[in-house]
Parts: structure tokens; sequence; C-alpha cells
């Protein structure tokens, strides 16, 4: 009895060791799959940090364009902007409304033709001039000779925007108080190859509208 009692003992044991080393097994493997799942995570994580970071458009936006406040005490500074636009492609000087200008022209713009371009002008370092050409604009209808007729003196930029659509080209500026702004169209204009019409506007009414080789 005291025999068969002893391997008894055995047994049991044996049998309890063998099933503690499976559970130990089965928590090391478990634990191993989470390693391995937090590693497969961060090198996902990873990964797509790098996309999102390589995916950011290279060239100014019209909305950054748009942000650009024109005055010669509150203008948007050269050392606002330069961070944000990087360094520009081209310098030159301008005399915009009486005030001579430095120009500083950007090449890469965002959603335009080849060849455009921005350029702010800058006096005491603030802005009062700026100009973005070359945009791409994708028109329901074309513009004749009709909707031209239609434009009208005292007509505002929104107006204009509302009868025409947006246009290809934007030159602003302001200076002691009088704001001067164009808007130049050259695409999807019925007529001829290279019509073109520009639609200027002082302090925000037309003043002045021309028109070439649009039927």
């Amino acid at each position: 009895m005291v025999v068969l009692a002893y391997y008894c003992l055995i047994i049991i044991a044996g049998i309890g060791f063998g099933v503690f080393g499976y559970i130990n097994n089965k928590n090391d493997s478990s634990t191993n799959k989470d390693k391995t799942e937090k590693v497969e995570k961060s090198k996902s994580s990873t990964k797509k940090k790098k996309t999102s970071s390589s995916s950011t458009s290279d060239g100014i936006t019209l909305d950054q364009f748009n942000n650009i406040a024109l005055d010669s005490d509150n203008g948007t500074s050269w050392d606002t902007i330069k961070p944000i636009f990087g360094t520009p492609t081209s310098h030159s000087t301008s005399n915009v409304q009486g005030v001579d200008v430095d120009v500083q022209t950007w090449d890469k713009v965002v959603n335009a033709e080849s060849g455009s371009s921005v350029s702010v002008g800058f006096a005491n370092n603030h802005a009062i001039s700026k100009t973005i050409s070359g945009l791409k604009v994708k028109r329901d209808s074309k513009i004749d000779i009709q909707k031209y007729a239609q434009i009208e003196s005292d007509q505002s930029t929104a107006d204009i925007e509302k009868l025409l659509g947006q246009p290809n080209s934007y030159d602003d500026s302001s200076v002691n108080g009088t704001s001067i702004n164009k808007l130049t169209y050259t695409s999807g204009i019925k007529g001829d190859s290279g019509a073109k019409i520009v639609i200027t506007f002082t302090n925000d009414k037309v003043t002045e509208q021309t028109q070439s080789g649009v039927k």
C-alpha cells in the first residue's frame, strides 16, 4: 500500500508539473504575441506618420494668399510670411500707387498652370500689394460676351465673382486707405484663343473693365 501510494504521488506530481508547464508555455506564448503585436503597431504608426508628412502640398495655396493682410502700417510682415512661404525665387522693386516696394516672388503655386507665381510687395516691412496668377479654374459654363455685358460700374468683387466665377489671377494693393484690385479671367472663355477679361476695382467698386477676343 505504501509503495502504491508512493507511485500515485509521483504520477500526480508529474501530471501537475506537466499542466503547470503547459500553462507557463501558453502564457509565455501569449506574452510574446502581445509584444510582437505592439512592435507591429508601433512600426505601422511610424509608417503612417511618414506618409502623412510626405503628402504635404508643395506650394502656396489660394487660402494662404488670401490671408495676407495689406496695409502700410498693419499689413502682414515679411518676418511672418517668409517662414510660411519659404525662400523666394526672385526679388525686384516696383512702384505701387506711388510707393516704392520690394517685391518677393515665388513660383510654386498649388492648383495652378505652369508659369504661375505669387508676388508680395513690402514697404516698411509690411505687405501693401500681392498678386497670384495662373490659377486653374473649372467653370460650369463658358464666359461669353453676353455675360461680360452684364458687368456694371460700382459692382463689387463679390458681384463679379458671382457673375463670372473665380478669376485665374488676383492683383491687389492697399495704400493710404485706397484699395485697388484686379481680377483677370483667361480660361473658360468663349472666343478667340488667348481671350481675356480684366476688371479693376477701386475700394471694391468696378472702375474699369476690358476684354479681348471674347465672343
